[in-house]
């Protein structure tokens, strides 16, 4: 009877993983042409390789007492969990690879290639702007440092270029 609760607490850990990565296993294998050949089979090697060690673990942590109290002698013992160390020790980072592989297989990089850090060698000069905006119907509207966007002077010294409210570019300035 103590075994029984041993095995049920086993369970309750160890089975909800084991259903993901089959519920995974089988939703990656009905995907179809959804996913391209080789993504969908990294992610059915991954997910089998994990199922695997994951049902392996499972009966190990069943087993275990058992082996325990078996005949075994310490040098037996020591030699099958060391086996079994050594195989889930390479298997997980193996499967989980294989999902990683997936994910990115078969991707292409979209939009600019990227530059070195700070985005030197600067790209193309941006187009000339057309010229100041058509001002707005009714009275000027005052601008938060009080000059209106259409007044004859412009706007204070300190705006020009590219800066400018307006988006009048300084160049093209009479």
């Amino acid at each position: 009877m103590r075994d029984l609760g041993y095995v049920a607490t086993v369970g309750a850990v160890q089975v909800p993983t084991v259903l993901v990565l089959l519920v995974g296993l089988v939703l990656t294998a009905t995907a179809g042409r959804r996913l391209p050949r080789r993504p969908r089979l990294l992610a059915l090697f991954g997910l089998g390789v994990l199922l695997v060690t994951s049902v392996l673990n499972l009966a190990w942590v069943v087993l275990l007492p058992r082996l325990i109290h078996a005949d075994f002698g310490w040098s037996e013992f020591q030699a099958v969990s060391t086996t079994y160390s050594g195989v889930v020790a390479l298997a997980y980072p193996v499967g989980t690879g294989l999902l990683i592989a997936a994910v990115l297989a078969g991707r292409r990089a979209t939009g600019a290639t990227a530059g070195p850090s700070g985005g030197w060698p600067p790209g193309p000069p941006a187009p000339p702007l057309a010229g100041p905006p058509a001002p707005p119907a009714g009275p000027p509207v005052p601008s938060p440092a009080g000059w209106a966007a259409d007044a004859p002077a412009g706007p204070p010294a300190q705006w020009g270029g590219r800066t400018r409210p307006d988006g009048a570019d300084e160049a093209a300035r009479p």
